[in-house]
């Protein structure tokens, strides 16, 4: 049975390599792996929102939205974890009281419903008198 199981990881290896067979490769195990990578996704959210609040909190400014966040992506996350596992960049939305931190999820697109949307309110300490 091990060797089965090894044979089918190498195959799946070897069909994931190659350009020509991944996309069919992966639409094929989407049911298997969309839940994986919505679990993967929202765990580096998690970080990256408590990162984000941290920052915040110490009454440091946060990132602009857009290419400002990227490139603090790009410095304070390394590897997959600068963007979903669907390989899509972050979104961030900053509101007065919180902090909203978007994946656009399995379609790649932003606003529909599979978007993982993760939202950490976000206030300053009281300044010292």
């Amino acid at each position: 049975m091990a060797k089965l199981i090894l044979l089918l990881l190498v195959l799946l290896g070897a069909s994931l390599y190659f350009p020509q067979t991944r996309p069919v490769v992966v639409e094929t195990l989407a049911p298997v792996l969309n839940p994986i990578f919505r679990w993967q996704t929202r765990g580096e959210m998690d970080r990256i929102g408590r990162e984000l609040d941290t920052i915040y909190r110490q009454g440091n400014d946060l990132p602009p939205p857009g290419a400002s966040f990227r490139n603090w992506m790009s410095k304070n996350f390394f590897g997959g974890a600068k963007t979903d596992a669907w390989g899509t960049d972050y979104s961030l939305t900053v509101w007065r009281d919180s902090i909203g931190l978007v994946s656009n999820g399995p379609d790649l697109e932003i606003g529909t419903a599979d978007d993982i949307i993760l939202s950490v309110v976000a206030l300053r300490p009281p300044a010292r008198r």
